[in-house]
């Protein structure tokens, strides 16, 4: 029997997105009548509140919560029951997160817990981490000055090869999961978020009806403009599909733009797979050369013509930046 069926679904208010116990009917600020979502309950394992809906994506749902043990704020995010259904997905689901729990990172949000509901959906425990989402920066300047996007990608590279090295691969990397702090001495810092512990099946490329497939499933990325062209073809993500994610950060933090763009995400899929990104130098004078090799590098088609470790392609954006 399902949570609903027990009237015990956590509820949402579709105008302020704040959460409610199954027993409110209507938001008291907004006087909006209130949505159960799908079968999570408010308090998960007798301990975290969900307070409020930070982000909807085709993989789950973030909540801002309330860890009722410590009264701490921390981030929840439910992954949809599909997402972990395949043979030893919940398996590797907990050995990736239990990896994730170990590594401590300065820019890299910690990880504090996780479970598997009754529904089989599981959820994951992470650290709130107040600050600008990179994305929120990207619309603000459109076109980042090299050294100002070389100061925030070498950031993450740095974040990316800490995580690599503990043997975790993001497969999601995106401006929306990259938040910028302001620090102590005014200089931007970052902190990457929402580690992609779902796969997407591998073997397959992905044609427009596998995606909408994959996507009922919750296994697309949220944003398929920064997916690897491996990850196109349905192969496995490892290190260097980061890589080529944070190229393509790259790319539109220098450029104004994605290297890429479609209506369709099997016409898009085919451009990372197949067309050569533009010029990146027409689209931003400042960008010298060796600033533009190290990006085009980045998202080179096949994995083995990349970087081959985060930390190379840092001292490369590093090294083109001090000649700008």
């Amino acid at each position: 029997m399902s949570l609903q069926d027990h009237g015990t679904a956590v509820r949402e208010c579709v105008s302020c997105k704040r959460c409610y116990d199954h027993t409110v009917q209507f938001c008291p600020d907004c006087m909006v009548e209130l949505v159960n979502i799908e079968l999570i309950p408010r308090l998960i394992n007798k301990r975290y509140r969900l307070e409020s809906v930070i982000e909807r994506s085709d993989t789950g749902i973030v909540f801002a919560a309330t860890d009722t043990a410590t009264q701490q704020e921390v981030a929840v995010k439910v992954i949809r029951a599909g997402t972990i259904a395949e043979p030893r997905a919940q398996d590797r689901f907990k050995v990736e997160v239990q990896l994730a729990m170990q590594l401590q990172h300065p820019q890299i949000a910690a990880v504090y817990d996780f479970g598997i509901l009754p529904d089989a959906s599981a959820y994951v425990v992470s650290e709130m981490v107040p600050g600008t989402l990179l994305r929120e920066e990207m619309k603000r300047v459109n076109k980042f000055p090299p050294r100002q996007a070389v100061a925030i990608l070498a950031q993450i590279a740095e974040a990316l090869d800490a995580a690599h090295k503990a043997g975790l691969v993001h497969r999601d990397l995106r401006p929306e999961n990259i938040v910028l702090l302001l620090a102590k001495s005014d200089q931007l810092e970052i902190k990457i978020c929402d580690f992609g512990f779902a796969k997407i099946p591998t073997g397959r490329r992905i044609t427009e009806r596998l995606a909408a497939k994959i996507k009922s499933l919750g296994q697309l990325p949220s944003s398929p403009s920064y997916m690897s062209p491996e990850q196109f073809r349905g192969e496995d993500a490892d290190l260097r599909s980061d890589i080529y994610s944070l190229g393509v950060i790259a790319y539109e933090m220098l450029g104004g733009r994605p290297p890429f763009s479609a209506k369709s995400i099997s016409e898009l899929g085919l451009k990372h797979l197949t067309e050569k990104p533009p010029p990146l130098r027409p689209l931003n004078p400042e960008v010298n050369a060796l600033l533009e090799a190290a990006v085009m590098k980045a998202l080179e088609k096949e994995p083995q013509r990349r970087q081959q470790r985060a930390a190379e392609l840092k001292q490369e954006l590093t090294a083109a930046a001090h000649l700008s």
